[in-house]
């Protein structure tokens, strides 16, 4: 009973990440392996038990830090569900935990007061977690400190107990413990919730900064777009002087040739930049919004044919702006480098709104020898010299922290496309 409540647990704060199947094979193993270990060392076997659970969350979920946290907060979870119940029984029923093991019916009421306990706890524990976004804004340094109480408060709670084996689990005792274990766990989420707040002012800070130096970009952009306008009214004047005098003349054919091969571009290339530029109106994000006008400046700087659509108003992204934006940054950067280097450079990219989800998607021209796809994310491979070819290593890793999105590579028709979907 106590090895399924566990798997609960630990299911339900990994958010999904987990499916049922493998949290119940984790389960029947686990208490395949508890049976033969806690025969013969007792209380020291869930040791062993949690290195087990944690070697087998690394591998299926590829975070070390959560597979860590997540598992041993559950055994807290339930030695304090433990107490809990044995205090209720004591209070209620008037039986101690050895009256209440000397009696089936009484050792699975136990059982199940124990895992209802856990349940509750364990909804609450992620209810806090949702409500501060802990899955997210965990960086490394707070992550191992964060580690480190958590597994000294598991160590505690645990030596507590054998020692209580030893001494025999008495009404007082049990009475203390509970007492003690509460003011621990309560002080364990003080510290919690303060370094929470830390990180979440220091996000705060950093997305704060991004936005602003997104909007001096796009700022920027737009003064850059004036000026090229200016310069064409400023012309405006040398423009219709040349074209009088082949009217003067009567030279209908030069005119029309001269308005073909000169006016017609010009018109067509500030009609089209101001209509890409323009489409991102409807984008709601400002630091992406910035991200997006930057690279889009850059390219058509570079004579890329680049179009950027964003059909539906899109108003928010559930992933972390600052690592959204370095995602697109590397995608961009990359697709402008691959175009520049195509006999007809093209980049089209669009940000498109699905059913619980956004998608966005950046296709170029690509060469015909394009390197396989498993070599590009290779951490330090680069078709451009020493010293390059991190970016795309450094896009999978970005994306791997998120279960929530998915990167989806490939090439069609001389076309290099990303896909990067990101789930509600």
């Amino acid at each position: 009973m106590e090895m399924l409540a566990i798997g609960l647990s630990i299911h339900i704060l990994h958010e999904n990440r987990l499916n049922i199947k493998f949290t119940l094979s984790m389960v029947l193993v686990t208490q395949i392996i508890g049976y033969f270990i806690y025969s013969k060392m007792g209380i020291l076997g869930v040791f062993f038990i949690i290195l087990f659970i944690l070697i087998s969350l690394v591998i299926k979920t590829r975070s070390i830090f959560l597979s860590i946290i997540i598992p041993v907060i559950s055994f807290i979870l339930l030695v304090i569900s433990e107490y809990v119940a044995q205090l209720v029984n004591f209070y209620f029923l008037k039986k101690t935990v050895v009256m209440m093991k000397s009696n089936s019916m009484d050792l699975i009421l136990l059982g199940l007061e124990i895992f209802v306990i856990l349940l509750l706890l364990t909804l609450a524990v992620k209810a806090v977690w949702g409500k501060l976004k802990i899955y997210d804004i965990f960086n490394k340094r707070y992550g191992i400190l964060i580690a480190i109480l958590v597994i000294m408060t598991f160590i505690i709670f645990y030596v507590n107990i054998l020692m209580g084996e030893q001494q025999g689990f008495t009404k007082e005792n049990i009475q203390i413990n509970s007492i003690l274990f509460s003011f621990y766990f309560l002080l364990l989420l003080v510290v919690f919730f303060v370094l929470t707040r830390i990180i979440i002012k220091e996000n705060n800070i950093k997305n704060q900064q991004l936005q602003y130096e997104r909007l001096q970009e796009y700022t920027a952009n737009l003064e850059e777009l004036y000026t090229d306008m200016q310069k064409f009214r400023h012309d405006y004047i040398n423009i219709l002087s040349t074209m009088s005098e082949y009217i003067r003349e009567k030279d209908v054919e030069s005119l029309d040739r001269y308005f073909n091969d000169k006016i017609m571009p010009i018109s067509q290339g500030m009609r089209s930049n101001n209509y890409k530029l323009g489409a991102l109106k409807n984008l709601k994000i400002q630091e992406v919004k910035g991200i997006l006008s930057s690279k889009l400046i850059k390219s058509q700087e570079l004579n890329i044919d680049t179009v950027i659509e964003v059909v539906e108003p899109i108003e928010n992204i559930n992933m972390d702006s600052i690592n959204l934006c370095r995602c697109l940054g590397i995608v961009l950067d990359n697709a402008i480098d691959e175009a520049q280097l195509c006999k007809n450079p093209t980049i089209r990219a669009a940000v498109m709104k699905r059913e619980g989800s956004v998608l966005i998607v950046v296709a170029n021209t690509c060469r015909s020898n394009v390197p396989p796809l498993y070599k590009i994310y290779q951490k330090g491979f680069s078709t451009k010299g020493e010293k390059r070819g991190l970016g795309l290593s450094n896009l999978k890793e970005i994306v791997a922290k998120y279960e929530y999105v998915i990167l989806d590579t490939y090439t069609k028709d001389e076309h290099f496309i990303q896909e990067l979907e990101i789930f509600e």
